[in-house]
């Protein structure tokens, strides 16, 4: 095997795209068009995911102690900082919800269980490798 053709970081910034499924069911969720809701993210091995990772423990050095509320919010920035984009078939409130990063954050704050869905695909490195 060439390590050459494992870069698994090279894979990870070109990033993957995931279908949602609903969080007790496993069905696949379907948006305005009756298509899966998809998003496209980066993989944990990318730079993209790493610098975000980064922010974070440097904005937390020199601190004794981080609030769970605190936690979780650096966990939702950080995922998504690793957000590539999703499908336009998205629906809030009745409304398109188009992605942005303003929408992604309140997307990932609000759901924690599509949150935990994209942190364990962001995980899977299977999820990012291009075989040739």
């Amino acid at each position: 095997m060439d390590m050459n053709n494992l870069d698994l970081a090279a894979d990870a910034e070109k990033g993957a795209t995931f279908s949602v499924r609903h969080p007790v069911t496993d069905e696949l969720l379907t948006g305005s068009d009756e298509k899966p809701l998809t998003i496209q993210v980066h993989g944990v091995d990318s730079a993209t995911f790493k610098r975000a990772v980064q922010d974070i423990n440097q904005a937390a050095s020199g601190r004794k102690k981080v609030s769970p509320a605190e936690q979780e919010r650096q966990t939702v920035n950080a995922l998504a900082r690793a957000t590539i984009g999703w499908s336009d078939n998205w629906v809030w409130g009745g409304e398109p919800f188009k992605f942005s990063p303003e929408n992604c954050r309140k997307l990932y704050a609000e759901r924690a269980w599509l949150r935990a869905q994209v942190d364990e695909f962001i995980a899977d490195r299977a999820n990012f490798f291009a075989q040739a």
